[in-house]
């Protein structure tokens, strides 16, 4: 029989086998990044610790500071500190920074600066060694996110590749703060994966099992909050579903208010006309005004108030005042430009509210079902609605609380309060931040997300000097058909001349300019690994039509290329034609292998037949 016509199916075995070893490798490089991860966040509390410690052995050793000057005094210049290092050396380091690992992953190929795991220990652990009300949560996602991310440049992974790295450290490092194994791969999934893109989870899975190993083998097995046993019956949980219900739509209008609270609070402190450092000591200032008279927002404290609310230790109106306050704090303390997560201090004012919930209606809750569970719930909802994340709050809560009987009552509140916080705001409390800084996330597919800027720019540069002339520009511009050059001296560029530069000089009478005097000096430039897709929402931000491409950060004035609108187009074509092409030809070889098997069972009946 001819079987020349098998021959790319005589080659799955080998194509499989290259497959597995791929996956293999992915899930070695993977289980690394857990370790980090796991090992990460129990180094991040350390130095949480010793920074409180550090801070409180300096200024109690003052003898003419009291208690209460100490407590105003040590978060303002924690803030200065903070943010003192921050806009020197990392501006990634700046607030929450489970954005910033959502932008690298779906918008940066899952690159981010080496620096920035390390600047973000040491200025996370001020603002809340200091006393800043923020969680540890935000950190270490970007700590395990960024030494994911530096592992994958570092063998060179593809972006694919390399997004599922620093997703698989982000959810190990949130999987060990918590040790919520199940919540952390839902955390990587659901909130920093956002194109819904199919990929294998095995090596996220790996990474997030070991890194929650390595924080209990360190810390302990225990879960984080304290939470007595639901022990409920069914009949329990049936009566009392409307008031689950009726928690989570509160829960999702609370979430509108926190969300857009909170960065409203930071727009005005970012329009305050005065340095960036001054800022982040204000917002210190203003956190420790409020610890004065409610030291439980202090974030140094851990978990301790949401403890005393799963126990229902304080009254109604403490619990209405400690979320207002913790809101406030958190405002003042990440929205001044301090470092830390807003994941525990969302927590927080669930758990206050939801107690709130629970109390109040307790003469008329059904069943006798312990009102603890309003707390828990109130926790679970907020988190949920400001996340976006039902799975996540729901998975991660019952593993936080180390009671998988509350699954139910979660799965009622949870749904509610999501549903009313999307059906009243599209964005969740970390696109919006993007949002703020001018990223238009869209969660769709893009055909470049494959493509760098290096793979497409043109490396052969026409290039102006300062010194030459608008006729010498005209003639340049008429001889290529290009509308735009680079400015450059020495070597160096200095500047970027367009058709509209030209014309708007000869227009004003300026026929004898040179270039140097029309030029656009502020030029915005591309480095060669930039994604392709985030070049061209540069230039639809900017309303330019083309960027110089420099060598790096090292070298910010070496031009080595430039690309075009037109060059990303054709890119974008090409890649389009490429996967439709690939489409066409995986369906051709179905047909072929069918039309094979049918081939070969025909003759098999023909010859039984016979």
């Amino acid at each position: 029989m001819d079987t020349s016509h098998k021959t790319p199916f005589l080659r799955a075995p080998g194509l499989q086998d290259d497959g597995f070893r791929e996956e293999l490798r992915l899930i070695t490089i993977a289980s690394v990044v857990g370790i980090v991860g796991g090992i990460g966040a129990v180094v991040f509390r350390k130095v949480v610790e010793s920074t409180k410690e550090i801070f409180h052995l300096i200024f109690n050793g003052i003898p003419f500071l009291s208690d209460e000057i100490n407590t105003v005094l040590v978060p303002t210049i924690g803030g200065l500190i903070c943010g003192w290092i921050v806009f020197t050396y990392a501006s990634e380091a700046k607030g929450h920074g489970v954005p910033e690992i959502i932008e690298s992953v779906n918008l940066q190929g899952g690159k981010m600066r080496y620096r920035v795991p390390f600047i973000k220990i040491i200025a996370s652990a001020i603002t809340i060694g200091s006393g800043g009300s923020a969680g540890s949560e935000g950190p270490i996602a970007q700590i395990g996110g960024g030494f994911g991310s530096m592992v994958g440049q570092y063998f060179n992974l593809k972006p694919e590749e390399r997004k599922l790295m620093v997703i698989s450290g982000t959810s190990a490092g949130i999987a060990a703060i918590f040790n919520a194994p199940l919540g952390g791969i839902l955390f990587g999934i659901e909130i920093i994966r956002r194109d819904k893109k199919q990929f294998s989870p095995f090596p996220l899975i790996m990474a997030t099992v070991i890194g929650t190993t390595v924080s209990q083998l360190i810390l302990g097995d225990k879960s984080v909050f304290e939470f007595p046993d639901l022990d409920a019956t069914i009949n329990q949980i049936v009566f009392n579903i409307p008031f689950f219900l009726f928690l989570g739509v509160l829960m999702g209008l609370y979430s509108i208010f926190w969300i857009r609270g909170f960065y409203f609070i930071e727009g005005l402190l970012e329009k305050i006309p005065t340095s960036p450092i001054l800022i982040t000591g204000l917002g210190g200032f203003l956190v420790g005004l409020i610890e004065l008279y409610f030291p439980d927002v202090d974030g140094s404290i851990g978990y301790a108030p949401i403890n005393s609310a799963l126990s229902l230790k304080l009254g109604i109106e403490m619990f209405i005042v400690l979320a207002l306050m913790k809101f406030l704090a958190t405002a003042f303390s990440i929205g001044s430009g301090g470092s830390g997560g807003v994941f525990a201090p969302t927590l927080m004012q669930g758990v206050m509210l939801g107690a709130v919930f629970g109390i109040a209606l307790k003469p008329i809750i059904p069943g006798g079902l312990v009102i603890n569970i309003f707390a828990v719930l109130g926790m679970a909802g907020l988190f949920a609605a400001s996340t976006r994340a039902p799975l996540t709050s729901i998975i991660m809560t019952s593993e936080m609380v180390g009671d998988f009987n509350l699954f139910i009552p979660l799965l009622f509140t949870v749904t509610a309060s999501w549903i009313v916080s999307s059906l009243l705001l599209r964005e969740d409390i970390y696109i919006f931040k993007l949002i703020r800084k001018g990223i238009i996330f869209e969660e769709s597919t893009d055909y470049l997300e494959e493509l760098e800027v290096g793979d497409v720019m043109s490396h052969n540069l026409v290039f102006v000097t300062p010194s030459q002339s608008i006729e010498t520009v005209l003639e340049l511009m008429e001889t290529t058909g290009h509308t735009g050059f680079p400015v450059i001296l020495n070597g160096k560029l200095v500047g970027v001349i367009t058709e509209h530069d030209v014309d708007k000089a000869i227009a004003h009478g300026r026929k004898n300019a040179t270039v140097a005097d029309i030029c656009t000096k502020e030029v915005v430039t591309v480095y060669p690994d930039c994604p392709l897709s985030v070049a061209a929402q540069i230039m639809a931000e900017k309303k330019i039509n083309r960027l110089p491409v420099v060598e790096g950060e090292d070298a910010p004035d070496k031009i080595i290329g430039w690309i075009t609108r037109s060059d990303i187009i054709r890119a974008y074509h090409k890649r389009k034609s490429m996967n439709q092409l690939n489409q066409i030809e995986r369906k051709l070889f179905q047909e072929l292998h069918v039309f094979d098997e049918t081939s070969v069972r025909l003759k098999q009946e023909k010859k039984i037949t016979k």
